[in-house]
């Protein structure tokens, strides 16, 4: 299992069909409480693979290592440092790979071995890993046996990895951190320690305050060196727990030209993007990201790991979301064949079938509604549920009210049909949201907009409860900003504009948020800010904003 924060991996079983997965909360009238909740950015097992026949490549482009093997051999320092690269990147099994192939090259290199142990360790996405926790210890001792020639800051690497693999049944994560933490006063410009102790504390801490330690630390190292990957890879997650997402941008534009090669960093960015509301840089970073990974796996080949494939499925899911997020439905159901491809159809996990939300999402919204109608409902209830809605957002395309309706009471019939306990308690809750939109679509449509803001407000209310956690969001936007549009054609326009601000403050720059917050600003009167509203919806959005209707807000 894993431990409860954002970003993180679940271990892969049939249990979580009803886990908490990744999904931003709904649009509140306040900033989100700052807590780490236990819902995950990839959800699968790691694998270390080993024992391939494919040996491990050296490859240009993985960022920065900032730790130098205490070798005279330059093939085991270079693939020392490659260990270090993966690690900042959490390719872990390669990493292994990496410091095995440096072992073997120079046997007595105490950090080879660190950096092995270091790779097998708990991770933010990884824990607690004690399938890795033999070998592991094995490899920290030997580090420590061979520790005597090395400078105090990398004996106080092994002698953190010695605590953290000591004799019991789990990593002592606690006392790493202290014991980091520590060193960290000691050697106040060592970026490396002050690195892994910002991590050990995010490891063990169930909450994050701004202005923590780790925060601090993590600073401290990016004004001095503000191209080293590794920190800033901290950085996303720490300012994303915190919510403070604008304090990592300026670093996330340096991190995907830093590490070219390195698809999970090429992907990070992504999360302070979608934070801040740049959907389009959001999107561009995982389609980015997809196509290095893919680039990787053609040049290295490394064993096939059940955490790289998710983390691919991560990016493939981040990539529709964030596309749809500005109206981009050329990206959208691009990647959405992908995502098909690679994770749905018969056998599918339950977890990809949730995640795959996303690809029906972009069916409905912005795919071939004739090929959709002609489509069969899907045997697996998860997906059937998808289905309904998309089937639902493509009538209100075509403006029909009573096959909207249709979509909402056969979605109500699902939910308590004898298939019903298949949805499973996350796809029950998502159920619960689309059932109340659609019924609000429809209502909009039938010239019923006091209606349709009941539903509207059904479904906010059960996107709220839901409390779906993390990035990128499991429903795809706020319905709050549905809520609004039907306030707005029931003549209320003071309370769609206090929705709507309610709405952008939870997710800013939301275009269609933008939009209707323009139409409501210029029916009360202040055309300067309708104006410059409307200015910042057309810039977001990727066609013309004007021509989506208030019932499909």
């Amino acid at each position: 299992m894993i431990v409860t924060r954002r970003f993180r991996v679940l271990a892969l079983s049939a249990a979580l069909a009803t886990t908490a997965l990744s999904a931003q909360p709904a649009a509140q009238s306040e900033r989100r409480e700052v807590r780490l909740p236990d819902e995950t950015c990839v959800t699968a097992p790691a694998s270390d693979a080993e024992g391939s026949e494919s040996p491990p490549v050296l490859v240009e482009g993985l960022g920065h290592a900032g730790i130098d093997a205490d070798s005279d051999d330059e093939e085991a320092r270079a693939w020392f440092a490659q260990g270090v690269r993966l690690v900042w990147a959490f390719d872990e099994a390669e990493a292994v790979r990496a410091f095995r192939q440096a072992q073997r090259l120079d046997p007595n290199c105490a950090l080879c071995f660190f950096g092995e142990a270091w790779a097998r360790s708990p991770t933010i996405n990884l824990n607690p890993r004690t399938d890795q926790l033999e070998p592991a210890r094995t490899a920290a001792r030997r580090a420590a046996a061979l520790a005597d020639r090395l400078g105090e800051r990398d004996r106080l690497l092994v002698q953190a990895m010695a605590l953290r693999t000591a004799d019991g049944e789990a990593f002592d994560q606690t006392r790493y951190a202290a014991f980091l933490e520590t060193a960290a006063l000691r050697l106040p410009d060592d970026a490396t320690i002050a690195i892994l102790a910002a991590d050990a504390r995010m490891q063990v801490s169930e909450s994050m305050e701004p202005g923590s330690l780790s925060q601090r630390l993590l600073e401290r190292v990016l004004a001095r060196e503000p191209d080293h990957g590794g920190a800033i890879h901290f950085y996303i997650h720490l300012t994303d727990w915190i919510d403070r997402q604008h304090l990592a941008v300026p670093y996330a534009d340096r991190l995907g030209r830093i590490a070219p090669a390195a698809s999970h960093l090429i992907h990070m960015p992504s999360h302070s993007y979608y934070g801040v509301g740049r959907y389009r840089d959001a999107a561009a970073a995982n389609v980015a990201a997809i196509a290095a990974d893919r680039a990787y796996e053609g040049r290295v080949r490394p064993p096939a790991s059940d955490y790289r494939r998710y983390l691919l499925r991560h990016n493939m899911q981040f990539a529709i979301v964030s596309a749809l997020a500005r109206g981009d439905g050329e990206t959208a159901l691009a990647v959405s064949e992908q995502y098909r491809t690679a994770y749905l159809g018969e056998g599918a996990d339950p977890v990809s079938r949730l995640l795959g939300s996303a690809v029906h999402y972009s069916a409905g919204l912005h795919g071939d509604p004739a090929a959709l109608a002609a489509a069969a409902e899907p045997a697996d209830p998860l997906e059937r549920l998808f289905h309904l809605y998309a089937r639902g957002e493509a009538a209100a395309r075509r403006a029909d009210a009573a096959e909207v309706e249709a979509a909402a009471q056969s979605v109500a019939a699902l939910r308590t049909g004898t298939d019903s306990p298949s949805l499973g308690r996350r796809g029950d809750q998502l159920g619960g949201i689309i059932e109340a939109q659609l019924a609000g679509r429809a209502a909009m449509m039938a010239g019923r907009p006091e209606q349709a803001a009941a539903a509207y407000r059904r479904a906010m209310q059960a996107q709220l409860d839901a409390d779906f956690g993390s990035d990128p969001p499991l429903f795809w936007y706020s319905i709050r900003r549905s809520l609004a549009a039907a306030l707005l054609a029931a003549g209320d326009a003071e309370g769609a504009r206090n929705q709507l601000f309610a709405s952008l403050r939870r997710w800013p720059n939301d275009p269609l948020a933008l939009y209707a917050l323009s139409l409501a600003e210029r029916r009360l009167g202040d055309e300067a800010s309708a104006e410059r509203n409307l200015a910042r919806a057309q810039a977001a959005w990727a066609g013309d904003v004007t021509q989506v209707t208030l019932a499909r807000i």
